[in-house]
C-alpha cells in the first residue's frame, strides 16, 4: 500500500463501487466542467503563438495536426480523484451535500496495475506556457535527431497534446484533483461508436480492453467504462471508506455488507463542520 487518492460520491455510488470493485470512467465531454479542455486548448494556442523556442515547420505541423484531429478520433475517459480526504467543499459538491462517502484508493495500485494514466491536475497558467515551449522543443529535437522518422514524431506530438487534459482553470484549484484517464478510439462499427484498445501495467504486461457502455447522464447519453479495482487474486485497491459529516448511520451496515466480510477496509467518519 501507499498514498491514497480519494473519490467523493453518494452512498449509492459508494455501495456500487464496493460491490463491483470497479470505478466508472466517463467520457470527458459529458462531465460537469467539460469546458476545462477549451480553457487548456486556448492557453495552448496562446502559448504556441507566442512561443519562445524556434521550431521548424514539420514539428509545428505535427503538433497542429494532433491538436486539431485527436478530438473527433479519440475520446478521453476520466475519473476524478483528489488528494484531500476530508474537504468541506468536496463533501458538499460531490457527496450528496455531505450525506455521502469518500473512498480511499491505493495510488500505487492504480499506477502499477490499472493500465491508465494518473495525472495530478495543474492549475498554474504560467506552467502551461512552460509546458508548451518544452513540448515544442522536444519535437524539434526529435526532428533534428531523426528527420525521416515521422512515426515517432507523430507519437510524441500525440502524447504532447493529450497532456493538455492535465490542465484546468485556476478557479478549480481547491479541488486538488488527480485524474485517472484512459483513451478510447472512435469506431463507427462499434455499438456506441468507440472501442477501448486496452492498456499496460507498469511492468509492460497487457491490460485487457474494457467494454464501452452508455448511461443517461446529467448532460445526456454518456459513454463510460468500468475500471476494475482488484487484481487476479481479488485483492482490492480500495483501502478506506469515509462517512460524510451528514451521513445517515442507518446506511453504514449496507456499505460494510457491500465491501464484503473479507475486506480490510478502514471505515471512518468525518468531523468536518458542515451544517
Amino acid at each position: 500500500t501507499g498514498q491514497l487518492l480519494y473519490h467523493y460520491t453518494t452512498v449509492e455510488g459508494a455501495a456500487a463501487i464496493l460491490r463491483s470493485n470497479a470505478i466508472r470512467l466517463s467520457e470527458f465531454s459529458m462531465m460537469n466542467d467539460s469546458s476545462e479542455y477549451k480553457y487548456a486548448r486556448s492557453k495552448f494556442v496562446e502559448a504556441y503563438q507566442t512561443r519562445e523556442v524556434w521550431v521548424e515547420e514539420v514539428p509545428r505541423y505535427m503538433a497542429n495536426i494532433q491538436l486539431n484531429t485527436h478530438e473527433p478520433a479519440t475520446t478521453m475517459m476520466i475519473g476524478c480523484l483528489t488528494e484531500d480526504h476530508d474537504d468541506i467543499g468536496l463533501w458538499d459538491r460531490y457527496a450528496d451535500g455531505g450525506q455521502g462517502c469518500v473512498l480511499g484508493i491505493d495510488a500505487n495500485w492504480l499506477f502499477e496495475n490499472a493500465g491508465v494514466a494518473v495525472r495530478r491536475i495543474c492549475y498554474d497558467e504560467e506552467y502551461i506556457k512552460q509546458f508548451v515551449n518544452s513540448g515544442l522543443a522536444m519535437l524539434q529535437e526529435q526532428f533534428e535527431d531523426d528527420p525521416d522518422n515521422r512515426d515517432e514524431l507523430e507519437n510524441l506530438a500525440t502524447m504532447f497534446v493529450l497532456d493538455l487534459y492535465a490542465f484546468k482553470d485556476p478557479r478549480f484549484r481547491s479541488e486538488k484533483e488527480v485524474r485517472v484517464s484512459r483513451l478510447t478510439v472512435a469506431d463507427t462499427t462499434a455499438k456506441f461508436g468507440l472501442i477501448d484498445v486496452g492498456g499496460h501495467k507498469s511492468d509492460g504486461s497487457a491490460v485487457q480492453p474494457l467494454t464501452i457502455q452508455q448511461r443517461e447522464g446529467r448532460y445526456g447519453p454518456t459513454r463510460f467504462v468500468k475500471l476494475p479495482l482488484s487484481d487476479a487474486n481479488l485483492k482490492s485497491a480500495i483501502r478506506s471508506v469515509g462517512f460524510g459529516p451528514k451521513f445517515q448511520n442507518e446506511n453504514e451496515q449496507n456499505l460494510k455488507d457491500a465491501a464484503g466480510s473479507e475486506s480490510n477496509i478502514d471505515f471512518w467518519g468525518s468531523g468536518a463542520p458542515l451544517r
